[in-house]
């Protein structure tokens, strides 16, 4: 009974986590002192923004994490690496009774017989470019409920620091 209830705990742990994939592009000869980020955009009903709240709290997450990998800000032309970011929703379908599967797609001229309902994913896809090479060194894409107004900086701030303990630490010349 023990053993169910630490795996149930574990579970819903796990699934209450953001969840991050990310990617190594090159691999640069050298490491990298000093980064800039650039401001971000975020998808809306009215297109791509720049939303002056996430970029406050996205430079305060990204200084935090660069900071660990004693990675300085620098000015935009001085900097050795550029962070990009957006961020947005997207909508999926998700079905409810998984024993009609998708037969009910070719059930034509009948009532549906799949109950379903969109829910909304939000991403966050952060890259690293190197200025000099003008290539992405490293990105990664976070998923997560960030559209809670309440829980925007909580979110996004676990979100990067998850993002960038998967950084790659020969990058920074610790």
């Amino acid at each position: 009974m023990i053993s169910r209830l630490l795996f149930a705990t574990a579970m819903c742990a796990a699934a209450a986590c953001a969840q991050v994939k990310t990617k190594q592009y090159t691999n640069p000869p050298g490491c990298f002192k000093t980064y800039h980020l650039d401001p971000g955009r975020v998808l809306t009903s009215r297109g791509l923004i720049e939303d002056p709240t996430v970029n406050a709290i996205m430079k305060d997450a990204v200084a935090a994490q660069m900071n660990k990998l004693k990675i300085t800000e620098a000015t935009k032309n001085n900097a050795q690496l550029a962070v990009h970011f957006m961020g947005g929703n997207s909508a999926g379908l998700q079905v409810d009774d998984l024993t009609v599967g998708d037969v009910a797609m070719w059930n034509v001229g009948g009532p549906m017989a799949v109950s379903s309902r969109t829910y909304k994913k939000s991403s966050l896809v952060i890259a690293v470019v190197d200025n000099k090479s003008n290539q992405t060194v490293w990105a990664a894409r976070c998923m997560d409920k960030f559209g809670d107004p309440n829980q925007l900086r909580e979110r996004i701030e676990k979100a990067v620091a998850k993002a960038f303990e998967k950084f790659p630490k020969k990058l920074s010349c610790e």
